[in-house]
């Protein structure tokens, strides 16, 4: 289904009226909302018991497109760098008992996002030619179980780490987890470091927030269970999805309340297409911690998948409940409220989106867009559009928003603020 949506333009006398019309960009939207596990990022946190580390001896690997030392054209060697740190929880001086993610920006761009292992140690590798995370495009860190925008198209660290990495000074590291203060770390040292290593990074509680996305089932979990889980969540990443799926059934069933396990399998029969299975999955982890946050996500995003529009708005809007600062959940809120044809609604949950850190979300300005053409408000979608295109000059949707944004300024619309009634609404073309 294509939306469209016309604007007056300005014209000499002697030519006809032309209706420009405006290509949707929506239809693309639920293409990034796709259910997929978090073990889905390569590349990710390593999973194993102990604090990562650099490799010692060897080869470093090559970097495409340099020249090489002797002057011949081939491949330079570049040493890879490291940068090394540790989570913990403020309130217990422990790791989190489930992997959280970790971004690290530099400037506008999200670089990478990793997790910590089950002991909150991570580990950013830049620099390592094809198997390095550095150029690859940025996953989000929405709640473990699922990532709703993960894949190409996503801004990554072109013209930071194109050939190499660079001097990181000034980047930061950033935890964002549900339910707690945002932590953020920046890099310095100098920049002929292989090796940084940034310490510990504490998390503390949000006073007055009930939600988080850490489980409190998961502090009492039986070791066995625990094993099982981390087993599973290893295969998971390693994308062993059978032998994650045996792991995490076997803790669910030596620990019925675990909710993150219970997530987790979530996210595995989303991704496996097993609509139903997903569905009573992310339910239970519901049902044995009501304050557990990413199952209610995970749900919303199911259920937006399915067009149960009504009932992806209702759980989003539980899960803001726990947390009223989840971008991801007011986004969900946004595209469904859109779908459902309530155009206000849709913006400012939207808006609520632009409010917090979305450098994984930049199709919200999409949305925005969207709304504002139907609302024919030219001058705040043009401008949603141009937010857009600097933030992810390549992304899925930057040719046609381009090509509607010329539209849009060649006909002087963009520059006019008449916005009518919202009560305009979408028509789908048959």
């Amino acid at each position: 289904m294509r939306i469209e949506v016309s604007f007056p333009v300005r014209r000499p006398m002697n030519q006809p009226m032309n209706r420009l019309f405006a290509c949707s960009c929506i239809a693309g939207l639920l293409l990034f909302l796709t259910v997929v596990p978090s073990w889905g990022q390569k590349g990710g946190g390593s999973q194993g018991t102990s604090r990562p580390s650099a490799p010692t001896g060897g080869s470093a690997p090559n970097v495409p497109g340099q020249p090489s030392p002797m002057g011949q054209s081939g491949p330079q060697i570049q040493t890879p760098l490291y940068v090394n740190g540790r989570v913990l929880l403020m309130d217990n001086n422990q790791p989190s008992p489930e992997p959280i993610s970790v971004q690290l920006n530099c400037g506008p761009n999200l670089l990478q996002v990793i997790h910590t292992d089950l002991k909150g140690y991570f580990q950013f590798v830049l620099g390592a030619g094809p198997q390095s995370n550095a150029n690859l495009s940025a996953a989000d860190a929405t709640p473990i179980g699922m990532v709703g925008m993960s894949g190409a198209g996503f801004p990554n660290s072109n013209g930071r780490f194109g050939g190499g990495f660079g001097d990181l000074t000034g980047c930061e590291l950033r935890v964002l987890v549900d339910g707690y203060q945002p932590a953020t770390h920046i890099l310095s040292g100098p920049p002929e470091l292989s090796t940084m290593d940034v310490g510990t990074i504490r998390l503390t509680r949000i006073a007055g927030v009930p939600g988080s996305a850490i489980s409190v089932t998961s502090l009492l979990v039986p070791s066995s269970a625990r094993k099982e889980f981390e087993k599973g969540d290893k295969d998971a990443r390693d994308n062993k999805l059978k032998s994650a799926t045996e792991h995490l059934q076997k803790a669910v069933a030596e620990y019925d309340n675990y909710a993150a396990a219970w997530n987790e399998l979530g996210g595995i029969y989303a991704a496996s297409h097993d609509t139903e299975k997903a569905r009573q999955a992310f339910t239970k982890a519901i049902e044995v911690d009501p304050k557990y946050i990413p199952p209610y996500v995970n749900l919303a995003n199911l259920q937006l998948q399915n067009q149960e529009y009504e009932d992806s708005v209702g759980t989003a809007g539980k899960a803001l409940a726990l947390d009223p600062a989840i971008p991801l959940a007011n986004y969900l809120q946004a595209v469904g409220s859109f779908k459902l044809k309530r155009l206000d609604d849709a913006e400012k949950s939207a808006q609520e989106v632009e409010k917090a850190p979305h450098q994984n979300l930049p199709q919200v300005y999409g949305l925005l867009a969207d709304i504002y053409m139907i609302k024919e408000d030219y001058p705040k979608a043009a401008a949603q559009m141009r937010t857009y295109l600097k933030q992810w000059p390549k992304g899925p949707f930057a040719a046609n928003m381009k090509k509607t944004l010329d539209q849009l300024e060649a006909s002087g619309t963009a520059a006019e603020s008449q916005p009518k009634s919202s009560s305009a609404q979408p028509q789908a073309n048959p």
